[in-house]
């Protein structure tokens, strides 16, 4: 939870208009992941409001490559 990497971006699939909007350290940081899309955010700073937030893990981590489709 200290936004100071990106190992933990994700991208909201739903629920993203939920969540409480990025703070300027965290999109400094989400310009440097890999994969970014708009509805990009870093998992240690979001806290779902409501029951349905879908998260996907993008292919490509600064760390990890995911091996699923």
């Amino acid at each position: 939870m200290s936004c100071a990497c990106t190992t933990c971006h994700v991208i909201i699939d739903e629920g993203f208009q939920d969540l409480d909007v990025a703070s300027e350290d965290e999109e400094d940081l989400l310009d440097k992941a890999w994969g970014l899309e708009p509805n990009s955010r870093l998992s240690c700073q979001v806290f779902p409001k409501k029951e349905l937030t879908v998260i996907r893990i993008p292919k490509y981590t600064i760390n990890q490559v995911s091996e699923l489709t």
